[in-house]
């Protein structure tokens, strides 16, 4: 349809006889584009209906004289703007009557003019206003149906394909969800994401989903566990992309999540055993320390308050001395089972220690807290543990500090809830404490004081306080015998002479910004033995610890990738240790440093791997070349299946990444075997050698 003018397209003109004419007369006159169009004059509604029907599907114009409101003519005029009828018409109405009007309006009739007051201009600019009405209608009908069927095909498309297709807003509602494969049957528009997978998963999502808030990105293959009509646990690889609106800001997320359960089968137990307690079954102290900094980012953000709960079993060396040890796990399985049993949904209990948990409870008044402190011992009091010479009782130490009130940072929660607990102990156990910010910690603070005196004066005389000492890292297959391989460890010197682990400083160099000295010194005097033994013609690696603290700090990266740059030994003779903390804690400066280091050549080890719940997920998207398998899994590995799964899995993942992997702890022969059978290339530990300032001969390393 041409919206410049009518062309060749007739206009019929219906009505008596006198009008017809006059209107035709109008229509020559108005000098318009279509003042020359074939006219056609009709007195009936028999002869319209005829003539469109002659006409099929072609478009023409009707133009109808009405002085009053029949049904016949209201039915015409009725077919001619509902579309039923056989011809696309367009239809103007000619009356001075106002129930004509008024009744062709209620069958949707939308141009009018005037029989008295008509002119040629009128009638023409009305003619040319319908036609150009009926053109973009007709364009937008068309675009319309392009639309419905381009969704359609989408969604036909998107409920066919094998991986789910998701669009949620910003508060995190779905808006799109394919449905022939998904998380959960409930996952419908209108529902909550996090709904779509296990309640446990719902707080690191909503987590997740703050921080892309804040900084709107891409995102691959965050793994979120749901369980299907079954009662099996699935696993979902989720990507996505910001949706922006026309102004640039974020309205919300689409992406694809893909069912990794296959794959992760396997690593479903690991799962477990990696998160849980292996005697009492709750959440173990990794999975603790994650939970507490999510919970507390999310109370911040939502301004609803929380406590911590650090619970002490009192004297709990005694009924392992006097009952013994299985007696000793029985009574921390027990005192675990009544904790859960006064559990809220969404409370979080972990073993943290020995004979200590923790309890995090979220979403809650400190009025509550009170009266569900009180509930709680109540409940252990009348739940004594029966053992074969009657029930077993016994008493809690309990420290309790809310958040973020008291403290906005899981690091200054937990120290402070450490301090309280510590407090009530000397106060004679069997108590609840109650942190108070009035008090000052005097005597902690105090130490920590003294700890930084200490380092201050060996950083400022680090020729003689500081020293490096150097642990073999063994490998237990000929293959990798061409070189030796060592971790280096920082010690200081005290005015005795004595020398000092780091476990007694490197709290305190980390709280008072000195990290990156003490770092930076062991890092440069590594590359300068390396240097050195390069000349000398020995081939040897050196693998040095670095503290999350540095990975944003420029001074350092830039010092450490100057003195890469301007060494000789070979690519890879240095490596980086890192741990799960510091990826936890900015994952995307560690990333960087990892790449930046790549380039002059550096290795990197993750540290201490497998007491996080998301080491798979590092091995799988980092580029390692080592993965240094925690003791704890290593130490009784020849006497625990347990131990041995884990190890044998988590050796298997890195050989298909092709990532050599390293035992710690290794105390006993027994365990080198193991470990030998196993696979795994290295093993590190007091069986082999312990530390020293100097590097053993082979006759003193086993």
């Amino acid at each position: 349809m041409e919206s410049s003018g009518l062309g060749g397209v007739p206009i019929l003109i219906v009505g008596a006889e006198s009008e017809t004419s006059r209107l035709q007369t109008f229509i020559r006159a108005s000098g318009s584009s279509f003042s020359n169009a074939p006219i056609i004059q009709i007195q009936d509604c028999a002869g319209v209906k005829t003539e469109l029907q002659a006409r099929q599907n072609d478009m023409c114009l009707v133009l109808i004289a009405l002085p009053q409101a029949t049904m016949e003519w209201l039915e015409l005029i009725r077919e001619l703007n509902s579309g039923t009828s056989t011809s696309r018409a367009v239809a103007v109405v000619l009356s001075d009557a106002r129930e004509v009007i008024s009744a062709s309006r209620e069958h949707q009739q939308r141009f009018f003019l005037p029989l008295d007051q008509l002119t040629p201009n009128l009638l023409g600019d009305t003619i040319q206003t319908a036609w150009e009405h009926a053109h973009l209608q007709a364009t937008n009908n068309r675009l319309q149906a392009m639309q419905n069927d381009a969704e359609q095909r989408f969604k036909d498309m998107a409920d066919q394909f094998a991986d789910w297709l998701w669009e949620i807003d910003t508060n995190l509602n779905l808006l799109f969800s394919s449905s022939r494969k998904r998380p959960t049957q409930g996952a419908n528009p209108g529902q909550r994401f996090t709904t779509c997978f296990l309640p446990e998963e719902q707080l690191r999502i909503e987590d997740d989903f703050a921080a892309l808030a804040r900084d709107p990105k891409p995102f691959q293959d965050r793994d979120y566990w749901s369980m299907d009509a079954y009662g099996n646990r699935m696993c979902w690889a989720i990507s996505g992309t910001p949706v922006l609106d026309a102004a640039g800001e974020i309205k919300g997320y689409r992406g694809v999540g893909k069912d990794v359960s296959a794959q992760k089968a396997s690593t479903d137990q690991l799962f477990h055993l990696a998160n849980h307690d292996q005697v009492t079954g709750v959440y173990n102290r990794q999975r603790f320390y994650d939970e507490l900094g999510r919970s507390v980012r999310i109370s911040k953000r939502e301004k609803r308050p929380g406590a911590l709960l650090l619970i002490d079993i009192d004297r709990f060396s005694y009924f392992n001395e006097n009952y013994g040890h299985e007696v000793g796990d029985k009574l921390l399985v027990h005192f675990a089972q009544v904790v859960k049993d006064n559990l809220r949904n969404g409370d979080f209990l972990a073993r943290t220690a020995g004979d200590e948990f923790a309890l995090i409870m979220r979403d809650v008044a400190e009025d509550d807290v009170d009266y569900r402190v009180g509930r709680l011992l109540d409940s252990l009091r009348a739940r004594p543990m029966m053992v074969e010479q009657g029930s077993l009782t016994y008493n809690v130490t309990i420290a309790v500090i809310t958040f973020p009130e008291q403290a906005d940072n899981a690091d200054d929660l937990l120290n402070k809830a450490g301090y309280t607990l510590h407090k009530a102990k000397n106060k004679g156990r069997n108590r609840v404490e109650k942190f108070d910010n009035t008090i000052p910690q005097d005597k902690e603070g105090g130490r920590k004081l003294e700890w930084l005196d200490f380092v201050t004066e060996c950083l400022n005389d680090e020729q003689h306080r500081m020293v490096i000492h150097f642990q073999p890292i063994v490998p237990l297959n000929d293959a990798l015998k061409t070189k030796d391989f060592y971790e280096v460890l920082v010690r200081m010197v005290d005015q005795n002479g004595n020398l000092v682990p780091p476990t007694n400083f490197i709290e305190t160099a980390e709280d008072f910004g000195v990290i990156s000295k003490i770092d930076n010194i062991v890092t440069t005097r590594a590359i300068e033995v390396l240097e050195m033994w390069h000349k000398q013609g020995r081939k040897v690696h050196l693998s040095v610890n670095i503290s999350a603290k540095n990975f944003d700090d420029d001074d350092f990266c830039q010092n450490i990738a100057k003195k890469l740059q301007e060494s000789t030994f070979a690519e890879g003779s240095l490596v980086f240790e890192i741990t799960e903390t510091s990826l936890l804690r900015d994952m995307a400066a560690v990333r960087k440093f990892i790449d930046e280091m790549k380039q002059y050549g550096a290795g990197f080890a993750l540290d201490d791997c497998g007491v996080g719940y998301s080491s798979f997920n590092y091995i799988r998207h980092l580029p390692l070349d080592f993965i240094k398998i925690d003791g704890s899994f290593i130490k009784n590995l020849h006497r625990n299946q347990e131990d041995e799964a884990f190890v044998e899995a988590l050796n298997g993942v890195a050989k298909k990444m092709q990532i050599l992997t390293v035992a710690e702890m290794v105390e006993e022969a027994e365990t080198v075997e193991k470990l030998k059978k196993i696979g795994v290339d290295y093993a590190q530990g007091f069986y082999f050698a312990s530390p020293g300032p100097d590097i053993p001969d082979d006759e003193n390393v086993h």
